[in-house]
């Protein structure tokens, strides 16, 4: 069974949103879905074309596909930021073209300087915890691993193999590069005129509740 890990890299919340915009998304659910719907015996083909996103999520469906022995995973395009730890969760294989990349965690911080060096430690721990992850993949010592994603590392499918990021390089060819940059999609202007429509539906919903309760009233 084939399951794509296209676009952003989002929170379950986030994916009404999303769907909403028609932007291309994978959250823990749709994953918690396709493994719930695979047929007993096949496998999960997992297919990663993404420029990363939120953390968390991408850690969750990291330690979801991890717990599993029935998964494969193929980078075809990009796998980077939070979806390239998605790509260290299972036996691996990348596209001729395909690239990793690996980076710090980063976030936006407003207050004083106390605020601003709290979310600098939490920053560096988020640090060490993804690359935990790469560490156990690859073999490499975890002070190597933080010095990479600490320059922004791309890596082809070349020094991926050889790194020891991903196990193997596909001999299929893959057609379609992404030239997607790490970054989440939803501004805030595009969250504010989703809420608008929903506050809207829910008015319209509320509105149409008292015109069905006053008939009911009147008996009509």
């Amino acid at each position: 069974m084939i399951f794509k890990i296209n676009g952003d890299i989002i929170g379950n919340d986030w994916k009404e949103v999303y769907d909403w915009f028609g932007i291309e998304n994978t959250c823990p659910s749709d994953v918690l879905k396709a493994l719930a719907e695979m047929p007993d015996g096949d496998r999960l083909q997992v297919k990663i074309n993404s420029g990363g996103g939120d953390v968390m999520a991408g850690q969750e469906i990291y330690s979801v596909l991890r717990a599993r022995n029935d998964v494969d995973i193929e980078v075809e395009s990009i796998a980077a930021s939070a979806a390239s730890i998605i790509a260290m969760a299972g036996p691996s294989t990348i596209s001729p073209v395909g690239m990793i990349m690996i980076h710090d965690v980063s976030t936006r911080c407003g207050g004083n300087k106390n605020d601003f060096k709290k979310q600098a430690d939490t920053l560096a721990r988020f640090d060490e915890a993804l690359a935990s992850a790469y560490v156990e993949k690859t073999g490499r010592t975890k002070e190597e691993i933080l010095k990479m994603m600490d320059k922004e590392t791309w890596l082809t499918a070349e020094k991926a193999v050889e790194l020891g990021f991903i196990n193997s390089i596909t001999n299929r060819e893959n057609t379609g590069l992404s030239n997607q940059i790490p970054g989440m999609k939803v501004t805030d202007e595009m969250l504010a005129q989703f809420n608008a429509y929903k506050n809207e539906e829910k008015r319209k919903a509320e509105l149409k509740a008292e015109i069905l309760d006053g008939l009911d009233k009147f008996g009509a």
